[in-house]
């Protein structure tokens, strides 16, 4: 089992960087992504197109009082199965947001080339947050 693990901070207070990441679908289309949905709550899924590819995620896990989620991979055309992410935010005391973004899954090839692609995946979405929460 591999692990890969991003942890930031955002400048904008917990509510309104959860009010962005509870939005399983929302999150996604702000950041200009194509994706579409699939059912309601938990169980839920999201259909994205990302460089011609389609990935299917599942809402595994929504809880607002720890500002926790957590979604799975249906379907991608991805080195890696089994996968499961994590979504985790703390109150950074001073207006900000310490957020930690993780997976866990099983590498098809090389580990190191798999967990470099969520992290960058993790980054990239985090930056996406950034811009979203920035101030106008």
């Amino acid at each position: 089992m591999a692990t890969a693990d991003v942890k930031d901070r955002i400048d904008a207070p917990i509510e309104e960087v959860w009010a962005v990441v509870s939005d399983f679908i929302g999150m996604i289309a702000k950041m200009g992504t194509p994706v579409t949905a699939e059912g309601e709550g938990i169980g839920m899924t999201r259909t994205l197109e990302v460089q011609g590819a389609r990935i299917v995620e599942r809402l595994e896990e929504l809880d607002p009082a720890n500002h926790t989620t957590s979604y799975s991979i249906v379907e991608a055309p991805l080195p890696l199965t089994g996968y499961q992410a994590w979504i985790a935010l703390s109150d950074g005391g001073d207006g900000t947001t310490g957020i930690r973004w993780w997976s866990t899954f099983e590498p098809v090839g090389s580990e190191e080339d798999a967990v470099k692609l969520c992290c960058s995946i993790y980054e990239g979405g985090i930056a996406g947050l950034k811009k979203i929460l920035a101030p106008q």
